[in-house]
């Protein structure tokens, strides 16, 4: 049932027409009873003493009108009584707002006081209905005087706000002006980092000893030399595939895991590899670079770099030395780094919650299951091979002559070369050229993280000022991301404009993700949000929620109700459903929602649980 609201013309008409229609039941007119008096001059007989359905589609004698059988198709021949079931019954409502009432209800023995306050509605029955239009019309222009003063508070909080998002508007955009300007002089910044440390690599591998000494320990040692070193190669080639294995398996985990179960083991061990990866970014950004890489292209990859090194490291003796104390210590931090990841999966793996689904957790610990298996293969293989090449002898060889190649490489000098243009003062020289290469590697991706993360905060920025739809006049922009609680006992709502809608225990703290913000519901003026992809329901959708906001100053989180599996409905009140008004107090801008929006919306405290 609909309430017909009339227009001013339509209620001087009722007021005009109350002796007739709408004093009392004696004075009613059995021939125009239940006529809205906009419509009376229709309900007279023609030349043909004939009554035209409203519609059009035939004619009646005036006779049969309110007859109590129902003759047109409209159901405009029986405005009085219950004849038509699509009929309607004006209600004059003295003192009060004109109604309709569908004509079934029509001398049903129900006052139906929610559309006629006068009792009219009852003129051919037992029961007794007396007049209150008087009492409801005075307590409904006192609900209009609250409401008024409800929007005109929200109203002026709203132009705050808009004159807030205003300000910050004009403030975002000169920060992301500024970001852009600076991601220039950062991209100069690495092109030059990039250039010294392609310089001091080249250098590096330009080096080379002269000396009959050089020459007589290549001749004697170089040979056993690069066994060594290939050994060491080989071994690093299995490390290193190890060690992004364990990278690429803790990554998993801290992009995908679920945050709502709040796993300790879990949180532990992305805390621990998170530190890693900000002190060593570089890391992270070369396992993913080969991360779908298959087997096929491994080989070939490993078969490149080991005809790289033959190329380069096994040509003298100087380089094939250089190459091995890098292997060597690249392999003992690739030790460290398998041993600080394999600590971290096996604590995950022996101290998860096991009861919590987190399907990343699940495939990190099937990966490290794995990982072991397959290690102990590495492990047999490597030791074949070693014997095979006599492993410890070569090994023993060359701590033997190890003293006396740093002693002659010391004291050699560097050959200068023109086109790489590295500068270098006395401290350069005392630190050393590998330890160069290593700080110009470092300062390369230092700068090119530094690069990536401001251009993440000016694709923010753009996506926030350039792309996302903020209401009129961004009225939502200076309260996006705020979040706002509603403790309902056993869970605690939280909605975070415009973002996020969580759904928290109580008990344990544990999150569930009711969806987040995906749009605007088309129609509603802005005041009604759909928050979607949720956390799953166990066996059923994905947990999404709608947000309707109705008018208030204060921003505050009214009710959470679950209306069908996994789909939840949520009350708040915000200056954004209210009116913007003007200088002189005059609505501007009318946010506020449609009768079927908040009739949709309800304002009951009401909340049903689901099941975690």
């Amino acid at each position: 049932m609909h309430i017909a609201r009339l227009s001013p013309v339509g209620l001087v008409l009722a007021v005009n027409f109350g002796l007739a229609i709408g004093d009392t039941k004696q004075h009613l007119n059995p021939a125009v009873r239940g006529v809205d008096p906009q419509l009376l001059s229709k309900y007279k007989a023609n030349d043909a003493g004939q009554f035209t359905c409203l519609d059009g589609s035939q004619q009646i004698p005036i006779a049969r009108v309110n007859d109590d059988y129902c003759d047109c198709v409209d159901g405009s021949d029986e405005p009085g009584t219950s004849a038509c079931a699509n009929g309607t019954f004006y209600c004059a409502n003295k003192g009060h707002i004109p109604g309709k009432l569908a004509a079934w209800r029509v001398n049903d023995g129900i006052c139906d006081y929610d559309v006629c306050c006068d009792g009219s509605d009852e003129w051919d029955t037992d029961a007794v209905c007396p007049d209150k239009c008087e009492e409801i019309g005075r307590l409904h222009r006192h609900k209009v005087t609250e409401q008024k003063g409800i929007e005109e508070a929200g109203g002026k909080r709203l132009a705050e706000l808009i004159g807030n998002s205003s300000s910050l508007r004009v403030a975002k955009q000169k920060e992301l002006d500024e970001k852009r300007a600076q991601l220039a002089d950062i991209e100069a910044e690495l092109t030059a980092a990039e250039k010294r440390k392609e310089a001091l690599e080249k250098q590096q591998r330009d080096i080379t000893e002269s000396s009959d000494k050089l020459q007589s320990l290549a001749d004697q040692y170089l040979p056993s030399l690069v066994l060594y070193r290939k050994q060491l190669a080989a071994e690093l080639h299995i490390l290193r595939a190890q060690r992004d294995r364990l990278i690429l398996i803790l990554r998993s985990v801290r992009v995908d895991h679920n945050p709502e179960f709040n796993d300790p083991a879990v949180t532990s061990a992305i805390k621990e590899y998170s530190e890693f990866v900000d002190a060593y970014p570089y890391m992270e950004q070369a396992a993913l670079e080969f991360a779908d890489e298959d087997d096929a292209a491994y080989a070939e990859r490993i078969l490149q770099m080991d005809q790289d090194n033959i190329a380069e490291d096994d040509v003298a003796l100087d380089k094939c030395n250089q190459a091995v104390e890098i292997a060597e210590a690249e392999m003992a931090t690739a030790h460290d780094d398998i041993g600080l990841f394999y600590r971290l999966l096996v604590n995950l793996r022996d101290g998860y919650n096991k009861n919590y689904h987190d399907l990343a957790v699940k495939a990190a610990v099937s990966g490290l299951n794995a990982f072991e298996t397959d290690r102990s293969a590495s492990e047999e293989k490597i030791q074949k091979e070693q014997e095979e090449v006599g492993f410890v002898a070569l090994k023993q060889q060359y701590d033997e002559i190890k003293p006396q190649l740093e002693e002659l490489f010391a004291e050699s000098s560097t050959d200068e070369d023109d086109e790489t243009e590295v500068k270098e003062d006395s401290n350069d020289k005392k630190l050393g050229l590998d330890q160069q290469v290593t700080e110009a590697r470092t300062a390369y991706w230092d700068i090119h993280s530094t690069l990536n993360r401001e251009r993440n905060e000016v694709d923010q920025l753009k996506s926030l000022l350039e792309e996302s739809d903020l209401g009129p006049n961004d009225m939502y922009l200076s309260v996006k991301g705020e979040c706002y609680k509603l403790d309902t006992g056993e869970y605690t709502y939280e909605v975070c404009l415009l973002d996020r809608v969580s759904q928290i225990s109580n008990k344990d703290n544990s999150r569930q993700s009711l969806g987040t913000f995906d749009s605007f519901a088309e129609g509603t003026n802005h005041t009604r949000h759909n928050y979607l992809h949720g956390t799953k329901c166990w066996n059923g959708p994905e947990r999404s929620i709608v947000v309707q906001i109705v008018c208030n100053e204060h921003i505050q989180l009214l009710s959470v109700s679950e209306l069908e599996k996994c789909e939840y409905r949520a009350i708040m009140t915000a200056p954004f459903a209210c009116p913007v008004l003007d200088s002189i107090g005059n609505v501007s801008v009318d946010n506020s929602p449609s009768v079927s929006d908040m009739e949709t919306a309800g304002l009951g405290n009401e909340h049903v649980h689901d099941e975690l």
